[in-house]
């Protein structure tokens, strides 16, 4: 699996990546946590994302205003009680882990500071990381990251180009073979409007390196947007429901719309192709329709070739048109019956 997700992140042949973002949806039940596990990879999802931290890892226990949401889904929380109904127990990571291998899949998780990645090498050992958009700029967070030396997924949805060069310099110089930036809009959720997917090539060109999409919105028309832009990977939330306890649930998707997502990345995908210039082993077969130069009534041996016996039709088997002056007055080599497709050896020059 670890090579089949590499080659997701790296080879534009291979569908993007597709992972399944689990966050507090679980609703601090570990059989429906389970259960979302099992319900993503039956909806297509390669692999299975969780959030690693604690409440004080994360913010201080503070009712200061500066520590209360004001708006979007959860305003009127105050941060060390939004993070302490959405965290994953720790305890979690190993079941929900093997859950996952038991089903083919993967697990790993995004980690909010270095305890929590000295956790999960301890814990479950996961194939890469994510850093999220706020952490960017935590940089003992990405050494410690660097230092495991594996490929991480990081989301740049409030960072600077200029911050973003900072953040990809340390993990790589630490020791993380490969980073695959994440386009997001880090907003909960995210209207289509707000992301400007022209940045996924932006974001290519500078850095050099394999980009992808976070997403926060509804439906699946910015993931097979960004897919067609070449994002190796796609990330969306996963929800079994929509209740007060998913915490996440408005702007997560449910298992058949996260599978029709799948399928429709799938198609966006193929769609793209290779370039072919207009010529390839499916569209040749339709060239034979094309127009070519072909006898409209009987010729005879030596007979002048005129617009009255010859035409510019279809099949496309003949002359190209594109000789239909030089072949204009020229003799016929041959006795020729209606539909014939002319070939350079079927006329003489006058």
């Amino acid at each position: 699996m670890e090579i089949t997700i590499l080659e997701k992140l790296q080879n534009a042949d291979s569908g993007p990546l597709i992972v399944a973002e689990l966050s507090g949806n679980h609703g601090g039940d570990l059989d429906k946590a389970l259960k979302l596990v099992e319900s993503a990879v039956d909806a297509g999802a390669d692999a299975i994302k969780l959030q690693t931290y604690k409440p004080e890892t994360i913010t201080v226990n503070s009712k200061d205003d500066r520590f209360l949401i004001k708006k979007g889904l959860w305003t009127g929380k105050y941060l060390h009680d939004l993070y302490s109904m959405a965290m994953t127990p720790w305890e979690w990571h190993r079941p929900l882990a093997e859950k996952a291998k038991e089903l083919g899949s993967v697990l790993f998780s995004s980690p909010f500071d270095e305890t929590a990645v000295g956790f999960l090498e301890k814990t479950i050992e996961p194939i890469l990381y994510k850093v999220a958009s706020f952490e960017l700029n935590h940089f003992p967070l990405l050494e410690e990251i660097g230092k495991t030396g594996r490929p991480v997924l990081a989301s740049v949805g409030v960072s600077s180009l200029v911050e973003i060069e900072r953040a990809v310099d340390v993990l790589l110089n630490s020791g993380s073979p490969l980073v695959c930036l994440l386009h997001c809009v880090s907003e909960y959720p995210a209207e289509p409007d707000s992301f400007n997917l022209s940045s996924i090539k932006i974001l290519r060109t500078k850095f050099g390196m394999p980009v992808g999409l976070s997403d926060h919105s509804r439906g699946c028309t910015v993931a097979v947007v960004a897919t067609s832009m070449g994002a190796r990977v796609i990330e969306k939330h996963f929800t079994l429901d929509r209740n007060e306890d998913s915490i996440d649930g408005e702007f997560s998707m449910l298992p058949h719309e996260f599978a029709q997502m799948v399928e429709q990345v799938k198609i966006a995908h193929a769609a793209i192709g290779s370039v072919g210039y207009y010529q390839n082993e499916k569209s040749a077969p339709g060239a034979f329709f094309k127009r070519s130069i072909l006898v409209s009534r009987p010729v005879q041996k030596d007979e002048v070739f005129t617009e009255e016996n010859l035409r510019i039709a279809r099949p496309g088997d003949g002359l190209c048109p594109s000789l239909w002056t030089e072949v204009l007055g020229s003799r016929a080599s041959a006795n020729f019956e209606v539909g014939y497709p002319l070939t350079v050896q079927d006329f003489k020059k006058v």
